[in-house]
């Protein structure tokens, strides 16, 4: 007997097959409409709880992302609740237009079960992912100043509607595509690509069911449009991924999943956590923006390699982090300077304080070089100030607003 496994022949590049079952994924086609009004286009992407589709809203005539939760985690997800208290909150906040905002939310009963259906305003691809395919792995210097304003301008919004976003890094800033929804769908396949089809087989020959599209589809590469974006001066931002996020009155709250190069101390050793994890978090994404390295680096994503970076940079850690702290005593001492025979870093200098980091910043363009150097003291003098241990110590993300020298 075959087991449930292998009810599908395997595809690559596309979500599980297998998931096309009760409780899991809702099969969409290219040119489905939903709701009356969203006309599927294209594909944008997958996870193991959803899929993501780019669709035309014929209502209101522009393009919108769609999200079509697995039916079993279609309960109102702590993600949802936020983006609804979001569209709730400071309508006149400058920094509000900086955020991906939740258009629709519906629910669709399909072959496999109840499925929630998120409509997002449809942004282009991520700053991170941008920066990988640019020369240098360097943004051009004009869009890396308005990205770290922009981040900081739209973390204030949040932060002044109660919330805290929890997963603030690169990748989840995204550019927006200039006169992206006046395009007609025609351009979009000229720009990314007509939709690429793979026939759904089954393992054992019988035709496939409802349960399962009669296609999927290859999500397209957004990548195509990031040397549109940096081809011109444009640059606004839209923050988005609200699945790390809380709201600052949950004060219960302990543990993130934020990487752990944007990862605050106090998020790392599970210490209570309150807005000011993003202000760390802000302040690692203004380093990295503006250049072609993180500010604290791990090749290996490990936490331990982390911590030696902050003492490295900011000195010894506050007593209760430091006692948690099972590694401490591989490589410093007791007081939090560096042991002779650690084998650390060995024929370099044993800590690289802020200013030497900053001075560290490297671009791939003289004059990006040049610009930057104008702005160093300034970046050092707000940074410092936003990489504090003690997050109560740190300043408030309006602060920040005030003093980024851009």
């Amino acid at each position: 007997t075959i087991s449930p496994r292998e009810l599908y022949q395997w595809l690559d590049d596309v979500e599980d097959l297998e998931q096309y079952s009760p409780g899991g994924y809702h099969p969409v086609h290219i040119d489905d409409v939903l709701n009356g009004r969203y006309c599927i286009v294209h594909k944008l992407g997958f996870g193991s709880y959803s899929t993501v589709w780019l669709a035309r809203d014929q209502q209101q005539n522009r393009f919108v992302a769609m999200k079509f939760t697995i039916a079993s985690a279609s309960a109102e997800s702590p993600e949802t609740r936020i983006l609804h208290h979001i569209n709730a909150s400071g309508h006149q906040h400058p920094g509000r237009k900086f955020i991906a905002t939740l258009l629709d939310d519906f629910e669709l009963e399909g072959p496999n079960g109840r499925h929630r259906c998120l409509v997002m305003e449809v942004v282009g691809p991520s700053v991170g992912k941008v920066r990988y395919e640019t020369p240098g792995n360097t943004l051009p210097m004009s869009i890396a100043r308005k990205v770290a304003l922009q981040s900081a301008q739209g973390l204030a919004f949040l932060h002044s509607s109660g919330v805290v976003h929890g997963d603030f890094h690169p990748n989840n800033i995204l550019l927006e595509i200039p006169d992206f929804h006046s395009w007609p769908v025609e351009k979009i396949y000229e720009h990314l690509g007509k939709p690429r089809k793979q026939t759904v087989k089954r393992t054992d020959g019988n035709p496939v069911t409802p349960s399962a599209p009669t296609y999927v589809v290859k999500p397209l590469h957004p990548l195509l449009l990031a040397r549109r974006l940096l081809d011109s001066d444009y640059c606004s931002i839209k923050i988005t991924d609200f699945g790390e996020s809380f709201l600052a009155t949950d004060t219960d709250k302990r543990f993130l999943n934020t990487p752990i190069a944007f990862a605050a101390p106090e998020t790392i050793f599970r210490d209570s956590i309150s807005p000011k994890v993003d202000i760390w978090a802000l302040a690692c994404l203004i380093y990295e923006v503006l250049g072609n390295h993180a500010l604290l680096e791990s090749f290996f994503k490990d936490p331990d390699e982390i911590i030696t970076e902050m003492v490295r940079t900011f000195g010894k850690l506050p007593d209760r982090w430091w006692k948690q702290w099972e590694e401490r005593d591989t490589f410093f001492e007791e007081d939090g300077t560096f042991k002779t025979d650690s084998g650390y870093m060995s024929g370099k200098p044993r800590t690289m304080d802020l200013k030497e980091r900053l001075g560290d910043i490297r671009r791939d363009d003289e004059k990006g070089q040049e610009e930057l150097r104008g702005d160093l003291e300034a970046l050092e003098l707000v940074l410092e100030k936003m990489l504090r241990y003690e997050p109560e110590q740190r300043i408030s993300v309006e602060e920040v607003v005030s003093l980024l020298p851009f």
